[in-house]
């Protein structure tokens, strides 16, 4: 349970610390598109992912599917609670964390394999 628990601090902390810094950045003038932040999304969950399948044996899609559809499951609730507005953006958005998510965790089960 706490392997678990270390694995999920890493995308749970940058989910809350990325909007965070992207928020100072826009108030000292500068904006930041969804692009960039889109990229920086992916980059983090490739790096999770990357990190959960280190952890486990085999299956790496099933267990990287299952976690970023919790991943993407839990924004899109925060998205409601915040009552954001929804989007073509935003279901792109979800797809493209799951397949990050997914095709990192792949990644990571081949080297810890090796």
């Amino acid at each position: 349970m706490k392997k678990y628990i270390k694995i999920c601090a890493f995308p749970l902390a940058s989910i809350l610390i990325l909007p965070l810094i992207f928020s100072i950045i826009n108030l000292l003038g500068m904006e930041i598109s969804k692009i960039i932040y889109t990229i920086f999304i992916i980059i983090f969950m490739l790096i999770s992912g990357f990190i959960l399948g280190l952890n486990i044996k085999d299956k790496g899609y099933l267990k990287g599917l299952a976690y970023g559809s919790a991943i993407a499951f839990i924004m899109f609730i925060l998205s409601f609670i915040l009552q954001s507005s929804h989007s073509l953006y935003n279901v792109i958005y979800y797809l493209i964390i799951i397949a990050s998510t997914t095709l990192g965790t792949m990644f990571g089960v081949n080297k810890s394999s090796k």
